[in-house]
């Protein structure tokens, strides 16, 4: 029985010794770093880059509101700089931009059938609303107070996602626009002297509306495809079709001239505030200056070799910002083409 106990003790030592030793193989001991990799040792890594989803000037042109990628939302001085408020939003997806007509709120829409109101200097949740459209794709101004406009999906009986008509929000209400062709709408425009809507369908029909009178909705014009973008330059309205430009006259309904511009839709244009000058984004890594009357190209503009997102235009028509799909908002001067400052509103 010792005999027995003996050799049970020694297996139990040698267990132990076995196991320091593997212990000891794995053990994180420190060593010297090698002058060739510690540079790399230390840096912290990489940012995460966002997509530059939207960005919306504020009526006083001096604050640039940014979206990046669906839940990182900033307001930057336009002069450049630090921003003003930085948020990331992470309860709900985020998906276009606009501000109240003084500047005092930013509208938010979302895919959650809301719409955010934030305090631009905070960027803190004032309040929100129950929107008709479960994704909101656009929102505009409609230049009264507590008014807005807003075009995208809502949810049938079926829970499958379809294109909703145009929903107005006015005084704590919802509605949709009465008498409205019922089409798929893709996009709006506000023209700012008269307050008409124009609204561009997935089948090509550019509908005009007024919303706060009883005159009917027309439909003012009609191309052969899908409306990607309306602006309003005085009484006429450019629309773009499968990158072509359609200059249209709202007077005589009818189209006046169209122009082949790009082999990509061109989903973002603005008008110079003489209505001279176009800037359009089709695809690529460059701003598009054209002639609003002849379509001629005037000059491209590219900060970096990175594909343009987005763009926006100021109200005082001075600046220009560029946004693109690595994360930066590059500001123009428009006077004579030079960059102001480029600000890395998506890179975290």
């Amino acid at each position: 029985m010792p005999a027995i106990f003996s050799i049970v003790k020694s297996l139990c030592v040698f267990l132990t010794a076995a196991a320091a030793v593997f212990s000891a193989s794995r053990m994180d001991y420190p060593h010297k770093i090698s002058s060739s990799n510690a540079a790399y040792d230390l840096t912290k890594s990489p940012p995460q880059t966002l997509k530059i989803s939207q960005l919306r000037f504020s009526p006083d042109s001096q604050s640039l509101a940014v979206l990046a990628g669906d839940r990182h939302l900033s307001n930057w001085p336009a002069a450049g700089g630090n921003p003003t408020a930085s948020t990331f939003i992470a309860s709900i997806p985020l998906t276009c931009l606009e501000w109240t007509s003084t500047g005092e709120s930013l509208y938010v829409g979302t895919s959650k059938s809301q719409v955010l109101f934030c305090d631009p200097k905070t960027l803190d949740i004032n309040f929100r609303i129950h929107s008709e459209n479960e994704i909101i794709h656009q929102i505009n101004n409609v230049g009264q107070p507590e008014s807005l406009l807003s075009v995208g999906n809502r949810v049938n009986s079926l829970g499958k996602l379809i294109q909703g008509t145009p929903t107005l929000w006015h005084n704590d209400t919802h509605s949709s626009l009465k008498n409205i062709p019922d089409l798929q709408y893709n996009c709006m425009s506000r023209q700012q002297e008269t307050g008409l809507f124009a609204f561009g369908s997935s089948t090509g029909e550019i509908v005009l509306v007024d919303l706060f009178s009883n005159t009917e909705p027309i439909i003012l014009a009609k191309v052969e495809s899908s409306i990607d973008c309306l602006k309003w330059s005085g009484k006429n309205l450019i629309a773009t079709s499968e990158g072509t430009l359609h200059l249209i006259d709202s007077s005589k309904n009818q189209a006046l001239k169209s122009l082949q511009i790009s082999a990509k839709p061109i989903r973002h244009i603005e008008i110079s505030s003489d209505e001279k000058t176009l800037f359009m984004a089709a695809g690529s890594e460059t701003v598009q200056v054209r002639d609003a009357v002849s379509g001629n190209i005037i000059c491209k503009l590219a900060s970096l070799n990175e594909m343009v997102s987005t763009i926006a235009l100021s109200p005082d028509g001075k600046t220009l910002a560029v946004g693109t799909c690595q994360g930066n908002v590059t500001l123009w001067n428009t006077s004579d083409y030079q960059i102001r400052t480029i600000i890395p509103a998506g890179i975290n």
